[in-house]
């Protein structure tokens, strides 16, 4: 049995889970991590055959946060990461992509939304608060800037995201954010503008794909890191957790001062708890994850009509499309396809449609190939394909979502050395997930009496 009054234990080796451990080594902390899949990062994984590269998850992450940027440099990261080629984003109006506007000007002009939909923005500021702890985001869209930006705008926007449902999602939760804009300056315009000039969150991915992330933190961790163990057991013996774990061939026992469970919302829920902890994580089974299906799609560029010269394009449930939106992936980040090729990166599914996500492989392409002819142009068959399928893609963080991480904290107040995190908690994105991460190591040496 391993034991070690300083140690700390991570079950999951997601971005979150990873990035704790490796701040937590850096700091002199010992970490022993558990990961019941064959190989670390969860969804975060790139594919690349025959010149293209396909992402099995995100294909780019997004941060403002210095400290992230810092770490992704202190891990060996920093030549690696790579900025989009592109900027512009489509939204699909009428069966046509239409370039979002990026300027004030441009949003007044633009052919995206009616005279009185653009009428009903300029009212915002005088749209008085509403004291409510928890609204849908579409309530607090619809009541803040209209029906018309919710349904062309906003809602595929949280397909994009979350691949949500905006009438289910909180605002509060899902969109803090937003949520503050309201509550702090009484308006979301008033906010915005006197939020300019604050640090501008950058997007960005790396040469070999958002794989090269996990890939590297994995590498870092090496023998502390286990992949294919499955745990049996989780004890509390006086001030340590004791965790009993197989991996495959053997049993083993791990004592530690900190755990850190760091698996998807259903999975903790699921785990092997002591009895008198359970009822506190019964609320995560609760939490839903709609299925997603990707399907990355290589064409020879001339047989593709538009010009892809943007990061892709979001589909509004008004287009009566099957597709959610597509990413221009080979426009995004150079490595993406061979020359004088392309990558589509579409996705379906989700709160939205999720039996479409369901359809055999046959099918699907035809019907994703179908929506792509009639939005982009493609006249070709493709010469790639990668289709991916999540049945669990991502958490929503719906109405009700905080009830469940109240619970949570109550759980981790009772329980000295728990630590229950994931991107059902604090953020889904990379980025978020990643500050997550940096934030609980610094949290645990800040205040661990024994810290080194």
């Amino acid at each position: 049995m391993t034991d070690d009054s300083r140690r700390a234990v991570i079950l999951g080796a997601g971005l979150t889970g990873l990035t704790a451990a490796v701040s937590l080594r850096r700091r002199g902390v010992p970490v022993t991590v558990l990961e019941s899949g064959p190989r670390a990062g969860g969804p975060v994984a790139s594919e690349e055959s025959d010149g293209f590269l396909a992402e099995r998850g995100p294909n780019s992450m997004m941060t403002g946060e210095p400290e992230v940027l810092q770490f992704l440099a202190d891990i060996g990261l920093a030549d690696e990461m790579i900025a989009p080629l592109a900027k512009k984003r489509f939204l699909v109006s009428r069966g046509h992509p239409q370039a979002l506007p990026q300027s004030f000007f441009a949003a007044l002009t633009t052919p995206l939304f009616s005279f009185g939909g653009k009428l009903r923005v300029l009212r915002e500021p005088f749209v008085p608060r509403v004291a409510a702890d928890d609204e849908s985001l579409a309530s607090f869209v619809r009541r803040r800037l209209g029906p018309e930006i919710l349904a062309r705008a906003v809602e595929p926007f949280v397909a994009g995201i979350y691949a949500g449902d905006p009438e289910m999602l909180s605002a509060r939760q899902a969109f803090p954010r937003l949520w503050n804009l309201e509550h702090a300056h009484g308006s979301l315009l008033r906010g915005a503008l006197r939020a300019r000039g604050g640090l501008r969150p950058r997007a960005f991915s790396f040469k070999g794909g958002m794989g090269s992330l996990p890939d590297k933190m994995a590498s870092i961790l090496a023998g502390d890191l286990h992949c294919g163990s499955r745990v049996r057991s989780i004890a509390r013996e006086g001030r340590s957790w004791l965790v009993e774990w197989s991996d495959g061939v053997a049993s083993h026992q791990v004592c530690a001062a900190e755990l850190i469970c760091a698996v998807p919302a259903l999975v903790a829920a699921s785990l092997p708890w002591p009895d008198e902890m359970r009822p506190a994580l019964v609320g995560l089974e609760a939490v839903p994850y709609p299925p997603v299906t990707i399907v990355a799609l290589g064409f020879r560029r001339a047989d593709l009509a538009h010009a892809l010269d943007g990061f892709g394009m979001l589909v509004p449930s008004a287009e009566q499309r099957k597709i959610l939106g597509t990413i221009f992936s080979s426009s995004l980040f150079p490595g993406r396809a061979p020359l004088d090729h392309v990558m589509l990166t579409t996705f379906v599914g989700g709160a939205r449609q999720p039996s479409i996500a369901q359809m055999e492989d046959g099918p699907l392409e035809q019907a994703v190939v179908s929506d792509l002819a009639d939005l982009v142009g493609v006249r070709g068959e493709p010469v790639f394909r990668r289709i991916i399928r999540w049945p669990r893609a991502i958490p929503q963080y719906n109405l009700g979502h905080e009830r469940i991480i109240r619970a949570l904290e109550k759980l981790e107040a009772a329980s000295p050395g728990l630590h229950l995190v994931g991107n059902y908690r604090g953020g889904i994105a990379a980025g978020q997930c990643i500050h997550n991460g940096l934030r609980l190591a610094e949290t645990m040496t800040n205040f661990n009496p024994n810290k080194p």
